[in-house]
């Protein structure tokens, strides 16, 4: 399980070498998740993966210049996606489904887009699509909802560990009793692994935390084939899920994937901000297990 899963390394054709962890049960689709800003796979929830992990093979990974994988982080999120292709395409796998939580709900919707063939369904989970070129846009709510920025900045001027730890905290989880609650538990769940030492340290911003914004300001840069554009290209079964309130990403934004996207549905958790899936995390995970083995939306 996510706790004792030994990691491993890759060498995909584009030069980078991939770390990356496989548990759960053996599949022939596997799930490959792709964490937030500045995080790696070390701060994926062991509850939520190891739900999942029960029905099928769970793949956790570092993409290019994060956690202990090689190579730089892309400043646009098409080059987040060719790396997330190159990963997949070097473990000899055909097809997958993807869960990405946050800016990697966003790599795997652009992956999703470019590389059709090689993804099966797709969770995102707290995350959007890009601007549109051109608004507004019939049946979207305009001018679109923008986020706080407090919530984002908090976490992008994290340089300590433990401003790293209150960063996440602020910026995931309502600030109340339960919010506190809740962010503790799953730090301590987090904290559980035994495979090898702990990395609970955020990507340093220089570079590559700095590369990851940009890649976000060039998200939300109105321009020609960007993803809002392009989601009704998407007929595979896509599963949003988000909370209801929603700081960094704001929960409209979920709506919008729902109307645009023809063969997708959407679950909204109470009374949870951006962290919902680890406020959650036994319920998310088995929601995404039924949505996984659901022909429903086939």
């Amino acid at each position: 399980m996510a706790e004792t899963a030994k990691t491993q390394f890759v060498t995909a054709d584009n030069g980078v070498k991939f770390a990356y962890r496989r548990f759960g049960k053996a599949s022939d689709v596997p799930i490959v998740h792709h964490i937030h800003f500045r995080g790696s796979m070390e701060f994926w929830d062991p509850l939520l993966v190891n739900t999942i992990a029960q029905y099928r093979e769970v793949i956790l990974f570092d993409n290019a210049g994060t956690g202990q994988s090689s190579g730089n982080v892309p400043t646009t999120f098409k080059g987040w996606a060719s790396d997330l292709a190159a990963f997949i395409k070097a473990l000899g796998l055909k097809q997958v489904d993807l869960f990405g939580f946050s800016m990697g709900g966003i790599a795997v919707l652009q992956t999703a887009l470019d590389y059709p063939e090689l993804v099966r369904k797709l969770v995102i989970a707290g995350a959007r699509a890009s601007v549109p070129e051109k608004g507004p846009v019939e049946g979207i709510i305009w001018p679109q909802e923008q986020n706080p920025p407090e919530y984002t900045t908090k976490l992008a001027y994290a340089v300590t560990a433990e401003e790293g730890k209150e960063g996440l905290k602020y910026a995931c989880f309502p600030e109340t009793d339960r919010g506190e609650a809740a962010f503790n538990e799953y730090w301590a769940r987090i904290s559980t692994r035994t495979a090898e030492p702990l990395r609970l340290d955020l990507l340093p911003m220089d570079p590559q935390g700095n590369n990851q914004y940009v890649a976000l300001v060039d998200a939300l840069t109105p321009q020609p084939n960007n993803s809002f554009d392009r989601l009704g290209e998407l007929k595979i079964p896509v599963l949003v899920l988000n909370g209801d309130a929603d700081m960094v990403v704001p929960t409209s934004h979920s709506y919008e994937l729902l109307k645009k996207v023809d063969n997708a549905q959407l679950i909204l958790y109470p009374r949870s901000s951006h962290g919902f899936l680890w406020q959650y995390a036994k319920r998310v995970g088995e929601d995404a297990d039924r949505f996984l083995d659901s022909v429903d939306f086939d």
